[in-house]
């Protein structure tokens, strides 16, 4: 472990971008994070573990394997880990059980994911270091952005929400299971699983899609102030003889038959995902540059079913003038 400690100087500051020389142009520490995780202590301090600096596609993405703590008078110390025994990580759950942290789960780089499998590690709070926890059962297929708890016998943490791995699709679909971890045995157990359908919406060349460039027209159309990224993105699809629908953009989540809209939670980190319902049935649409992943959380008719399939399918195909293809899980 490497340990630096942060001496108090008018209270915590912890912030900035710390980068490399040469051509390196991602940063070497950055504390402006989010998929990071905060955990309060009864003393008082803050235990904040790894999180991501901007995203996958941005030259200053970068995922972070260190623990922040800040103290509460205000001190801040930071441990640095080799990444052979604390990978990147960000995204998953920590929840404080006794005198350690148990760390469950996270969306990390690529190289360091077992789709099969979802990584468990413990944080000693008396030393700080942190340890691999080899587990048994039936594991969820990589899981992330889930909830954590620690059950009432303090025994076992139970997770629901987040990502996990369809197999043998390796598509990242929803968590529709509890799982429990039992913290004796180190063994996970699929507790219940919500009733329900859901399929993927991806373009017949199974290419990335273009809605976030459609999303930057549809607004620029809205808007008085000119915006020179929508003007180039609306040249690119002329080119190619497509046309942007702004009202077909802002019409995606309308199907055609009754339902009414759901706002999103304003305390989640959720980030494109909408939610409607149909005949007291929530529907999830998770839209992502290469495909839009569609869940329905209960049951409907045949007839519901069918006419939201053919609205996806024409609305996404419509609005990148692309033919699309609908894949069941």
């Amino acid at each position: 472990i490497q340990r630096w400690k942060i001496p108090v100087r008018n209270g915590p500051k912890i912030g900035g971008k710390v980068t490399s020389t040469g051509d390196k142009k991602s940063p070497g520490w950055c504390f402006d994070r989010f998929g990071q995780s905060a955990t309060h202590l009864p003393d008082g301090s803050v235990v904040y573990i790894g999180g991501e600096h901007e995203d996958h596609y941005d030259p200053d993405f970068y995922i972070y394997n260190d623990v922040v703590v800040v103290r509460s008078d205000a001190s801040i110390e930071i441990y640095g880990y080799p990444t052979d025994v604390f990978p990147p990580t960000d995204f998953h759950s920590a929840t404080l059980c006794g005198d350690e942290i148990i760390i469950v789960g996270g969306l990390r780089y690529h190289e360091h994911r077992d789709y099969s499998d979802t990584f468990v590690f413990r944080l000693r709070l008396t030393d700080f270091s942190i340890h691999r926890v080899e587990t048994q059962g039936d594991a969820p297929s990589w899981l992330y952005e889930h909830k954590a708890e620690l059950a009432s016998d303090g025994k076992r943490l139970i997770c629901t929400g987040g990502q996990v791995t369809h197999h043998p699709t390796e598509f990242t679909v929803e968590n529709l299971t509890t799982w429990e971890f039992d913290l004796e045995s180190k063994s996970w157990n699929p507790m219940a699983t919500e009733s329900g359908q859901r399929w993927m919406l991806l373009r017949e060349d199974e290419s990335w899609n273009d809605l976030w460039k459609i999303e930057q027209v549809a607004c620029a159309s809205r808007s008085s102030r000119q915006d020179t990224f929508a003007e180039r993105y609306r040249a690119e699809f002329e080119e190619r003889g497509h046309v942007v629908d702004p009202n077909l953009f802002y019409a995606r989540f309308s199907p055609p038959v009754p339902h009414s809209v759901l706002e999103p939670d304003p305390d989640s980190e959720e980030y494109r995902v909408h939610r409607i319902l149909v005949a007291g049935v929530v529907v999830r649409f998770v839209e992502d540059m290469h495909e839009i992943a569609v869940t329905v959380k209960g049951e409907l008719s045949s007839e519901l079913l069918e006419a939201l399939k053919r609205h996806c399918l024409e609305t996404y195909s419509g609005l990148e003038g692309v033919p699309y293809k609908s894949v069941h899980l």
